[in-house]
């Protein structure tokens, strides 16, 4: 072990408070579940005397506190002592500091030196900062599992000795702060969530996305033996842009993804594919007709919508459907890619389905369909 090193455990984001930097109830959570608090050692829980500390008076004090925990270490350092503490905070007025592999009477012995650093910090800076309750505990081999670790933890913070009315207080305290605790963590979990399936540069669903989307709705098409078809589309001549610059470029290719977007029916679903200027989208409920009709409705329209651009646009579609084309998702979009390569040796800005009755003509291009009207 390092000595009188203070570990964080992860790099900035979902599982770090941003105030401390230290981890928060779900890292902290997290470090259990991967087994980085060690077989045994202490918890020191340490909670802000003065519980109705103005907010921003609390958040200068929690930043005392880490300054004050760096410190301590860099002394343990110097005095080769062999401690590792971990700091958490795991609701708004409340520090956990795991002490892996020590006593908890060391524990405390630290946590007292921590608190004296922190005094001295602030008297040296002329403040009265609030001072902490403390209460040491010890786990070990049974706290491994996780809710048992969260029982302890959250044991550790009521009131000793109890009465109804503390335990009442301490409760809805507790409640209280791990509720704004857990709410504030979904929304941060819930906006990663869309950055990893959101494409940065169209805004649209990105291809991990697509195949969670695509996976959902051909399940239901093969159960319901309904129709189900995919359009696979690839710009013709956005890289021009690129010659202008990549900035250029990446307007023009959320530009055509507002496009495409604007009129796909209800139910439908758009997503950038790979990268470039690839895009697909499902059409649960289209049969092989309606989704030929889709794909002409989209290619006129980006045809017609930016004919007066400086380099205009025009998209080439491949098509598949089920149960035509296949009976599996992985052979469906074979055929659609295969189908766009088709409209693009065929000349371009035009609808291929996947059909091998393609004939070839004498300038080696393809002769297109053109039945469905």
């Amino acid at each position: 072990m390092e000595k009188g090193t203070v570990s964080i455990l992860f790099k900035p984001g979902f599982y770090n408070d941003p105030t401390t930097g230290f981890i928060n109830l779900f890292g902290l959570m997290k470090a259990i579940k991967e087994e980085r608090l060690g077989n045994q050692g202490a918890l020191a829980l340490l909670s802000v005397n003065e519980a109705d500390l103005a907010q921003q008076r609390l958040e200068e004090t929690l930043k005392e506190l880490g300054l004050a925990l760096a410190s301590l270490t860099m002394e343990l350092r110097s005095e080769g002592r062999r401690v590792k503490v971990i700091p958490a905070r795991v609701a708004k007025d409340k520090l956990v500091l795991v002490y892996p592999h020590t006593t908890p009477q060391t524990a405390r012995k630290l946590t007292e030196r921590l608190e004296a650093a922190y005094g001295q910090r602030a008297a040296m800076a002329g403040r009265a900062e609030p001072g902490f309750k403390m209460e040491v505990t010890a786990y070990g081999r049974e706290e491994k599992n996780l809710t048992a670790f969260l029982r302890l933890l959250l044991l550790g913070f009521l009131p000793s000795p109890l009465t109804q009315e503390d335990c009442r207080e301490a409760a809805q305290g507790l409640l209280t702060d791990l509720a704004a605790h857990i709410s504030e963590s979904f929304i941060l979990l819930d906006k990663a969530q869309r950055l990893a399936l959101s494409d940065d540069i169209s805004g649209l669903p990105n291809h991990r996305a697509a195949q969670t989307v695509l996976g959902e709705k051909f399940s239901y098409s093969l159960k319901k033996q309904a129709p189900f078809s995919i359009l696979f589309i690839d710009g013709d001549n956005l890289r021009q842009y690129n010659s202008i610059s990549y900035q250029k470029g990446n307007s023009m290719i959320r530009k055509l993804g507002e496009i495409l977007g604007s009129q796909l029916r209800r139910g439908d679903f758009l997503a950038r594919w790979f990268s470039g200027d690839e895009f697909l989208v499902v059409l649960p409920g289209a049969d092989r007709y309606e989704a030929y009709r889709v794909g002409e409705r989209l290619r006129e329209l980006v045809e017609e919508t930016t004919k007066d651009w400086l380099f205009p646009i025009t998209i080439s579609v491949g098509m598949a459907s089920f149960p035509e084309d296949g009976a599996t998702l992985e052979v469906l979009l074979r055929k659609a890619e295969e189908a766009n390569a088709l409209a693009k040796k065929a000349g371009k800005n035009q609808v291929c389905e996947a059909d091998p009755s393609y004939q070839t003509t004498g300038t080696g291009g393809y002769e297109t369909r053109t039945n469905y009207n």
